[in-house]
């Protein structure tokens, strides 16, 4: 049985965390970012690889041609099962941004909680 938890939302899209508990009891967790028309499937480890991405789209190219001022109009998220480009504005790309640190940080706070044995209220 799946549990979908909300974990972030903006203007730009929602995030949730999926969890699975196997056989085992061992809970498998995923994040699905739904952004527009489009759920994403992600661990932790990919979600802190896309910020990466979107830092370093916020940054510019950093040729000598452009000095920064041609802003990239697309950023690309690969995961084990598709790649997708994004088509960006200045405030697509904030909004992905603080969609990615909410992810995060909510993630760490329930991981806070669930190691001191409180209970999340949320």
């Amino acid at each position: 049985m799946y549990i979908l938890d909300p974990l972030f939302k903006n203007s730009t899209g929602s995030a949730f965390s999926i969890k699975n508990p196997d056989i085992t009891g061992e809970v498998k967790e995923k994040i699905q970012l739904q952004i527009g028309d489009i759920a994403i499937y992600m661990d932790i480890i990919e979600i802190k690889a896309f910020l990466t991405v979107i830092r370093s789209a916020k940054k510019g190219c950093q040729c000598k041609d452009c000095n920064c001022k041609a802003p990239y109009k697309t950023i690309k998220c690969n995961t084990p099962h598709a790649e997708i480009n994004f088509k960006l504005t200045p405030e697509i790309l904030d909004g992905l941004e603080e969609l990615v640190l909410g992810i995060l940080f909510y993630g760490e706070y329930d991981n806070i909680l669930k190691d001191n044995s409180i209970k999340n209220m949320r």
